[in-house]
């Protein structure tokens, strides 16, 4: 579909710091698609400056995003994913327990008036309750959306394992198109405060471009038997191997984004991984997906199929499921 004016569905991936809305026609296919930092934490932070209700600075804050196409396609559904439906977004969508069914047309959505007679519907997340419960938002969406690019049937019942790194970065278990279980790990959050808040930040030094190398030699070092011992005993080897000159301070950032992301992959996966394991489909942007790529051929694992742009197409699969698009028309 290559006419806007065919438009079935306006998706929105809405998260805590950005907001990515797409305009969908009748295939799937986005025609059109739009981002800006204007995730919850921004809208709470206008709402309090400028004196509003979240409620009415959400409704801004979505004019502002796409309030064009929702003039111009007033018969279209509106649907979003991500921490929009959170406690602290524009209204809670409860958590769906494991297992759960991505496209389960029997599974609730949340809804919000964005304006007169008119809803948004909201996709929930999904919520592990084990002994350290674990919770998501918006990654479901995107793990759905890359079950529906790889063409896999909806009752096929085979495992696979996908990871959705990030500041979060989400290990997940799925069979057919159900989620079993999952974990979480701050490894992008951890990073960015060692990296930037910490006493290894007064030693890095930028550099021109990705050092393989010294990224290279922190995930063999989370191979290693020191690396066994924890990443809180390891990663102060940033500091030290500065200190007696067999690191420079432009390989530190590097050494140390291996470091964890090897650890992290040894944490999920154990010291030697095997392709023996089940497929892995990674769902990130390019740069970080690659940096876990290169890590997990270190580990052993060389079967590795990286996608980008998943989440709407996970939110055309959902909206599909619900029925929502079998009554739109412009």
């Amino acid at each position: 579909m290559t006419n806007i004016a065919e438009a079935q569905l306006i998706a929105l991936d809405w998260g805590t710091t950005s907001a990515r809305a797409y305009l969908m026609g009748a295939d799937g296919h986005t025609v059109a698609e739009r981002s800006a930092a204007l995730g919850i934490m921004q809208v709470a932070s206008k709402a309090q400056a400028e004196t509003q209700s979240l409620d009415e600075a959400f409704k801004a804050t979505l004019t502002e995003l796409c309030g064009d196409w929702l003039d111009n396609f007033e018969n279209v559904p509106v649907i979003a994913c991500g921490m929009v439906g959170s406690q602290q977004g524009w209204t809670e969508a409860a958590y769906r327990p494991v297992p759960a069914n991505l496209a389960d047309p029997e599974f609730g959505l949340a809804s919000v008036e964005i304006a007169p007679g008119r809803t948004m519907q909201i996709i929930p997340g999904v919520l592990d309750l084990k002994e350290l419960p674990d919770v998501m938002r918006g990654e479901e969406t995107q793990i759905l959306g890359a079950i529906d690019l790889a063409a896999v049937n909806a009752d096929d019942s085979e495992e696979q394992l996908f990871l959705l790194p990030g500041t979060h970065s989400k290990w997940v278990k799925v069979s057919g198109r159900t989620i079993t279980e999952f974990c979480t790990s701050m490894t992008g959050e951890t990073f960015a405060l060692l990296s930037t808040r910490s006493i290894l930040s007064k030693l890095i030094e930028p550099a021109p471009s990705a050092n393989w190398s010294a990224f290279d030699r922190g995930v063999k070092v989370s191979q290693s038997g020191e690396g066994a011992a924890d990443l809180m005993l390891t990663a102060f080897s940033a500091r030290t191997l500065v200190l007696t000159e067999r690191l420079e301070k432009n390989e530190v950032s590097n050494y140390l984004s291996g470091l964890m992301i090897g650890a992290e992959i040894r944490s999920v996966l154990g010291k030697q991984a095997t392709n023996d394991a089940l497929s892995l489909t990674i769902c990130g942007n390019k740069e970080l997906s690659s940096r876990y790529t290169r890590a997990l051929n270190i580990f052993g694992i060389d079967q590795v199929r990286e996608l980008q742009g998943t989440a709407p197409r996970g939110i055309w699969a959902v909206a599909s499921a619900q029925g929502l698009l079998q009554t739109a028309s412009v």
